[in-house]
């Protein structure tokens, strides 16, 4: 398939995202990714909940080093955003309320991915934000390795090392933490 030559093939995507519930969908440059060591090593300080228990997060993932080098095979991103007011609940407290958004995200990435491949980005990959939710339980809480949604599970863009607040804020788009009155689930799908 070969590469679009114009931007209405992104306009068109890019409506169909903020059609889809989408809070904000912008168009940016791969250059303005930013990648850093540093997020990948928060999924091991504190040790995150899903390290090693889920096939979309370290160690199951490529490395910061594998992706950043897959990285200079692209020129351009759709960063995707998703937000939703919280109701008052404890500050602390991990509510369900807080994934619902973070589900609407997965579910717009893997739409927007399959447009743009289907429009002739064929090397079009999405990462959703937080860790995959697909399931109650990965299968590799288990010692699982076969994923039992191959086709629409996506590694979280902090698995691969994206500094989601720096990547956003050089978008135009807000991050803002910690979460209080507002979530917001930022991905991204590189083309």
């Amino acid at each position: 398939m070969p590469m679009p030559k114009n931007n209405k093939v992104l306009d068109d995507i890019i409506s169909l995202l903020k059609e889809r519930g989408a809070s904000a969908v912008v168009l940016t440059n791969v250059a303005d990714i930013v990648v850093d060591e540093r997020v990948r090593l928060k999924c091991r300080v504190p040790v995150c909940d899903t390290y090693n228990k889920n096939l979309m997060c370290p160690p199951y993932v490529p490395s910061v080093a594998e992706f950043r080098e897959a990285l200079t095979n692209y020129t351009q991103a759709i960063l995707i955003q998703v937000s939703a007011l919280l109701h008052e609940t404890h500050a602390h407290a991990p509510r369900e309320e807080v994934f619902i958004p973070a589900r609407e995200l997965h579910e717009l990435v893997n739409l927007g991915e399959r447009e743009a491949f289907e429009a002739g980005f064929r090397f079009a990959a999405g990462f959703i934000g937080g860790c995959c939710r697909l399931c109650d339980e990965c299968v590799a809480a288990q010692g699982g390795t076969s994923c039992r949604f191959p086709f629409k599970a996506r590694p979280s863009m902090e698995a691969m090392g994206i500094d989601v607040i720096a990547t956003a804020e050089k978008a135009g788009l807000p991050v803002t933490f910690p979460v209080k009155n507002r979530v917001t689930w930022t991905g991204l799908i590189l083309l």
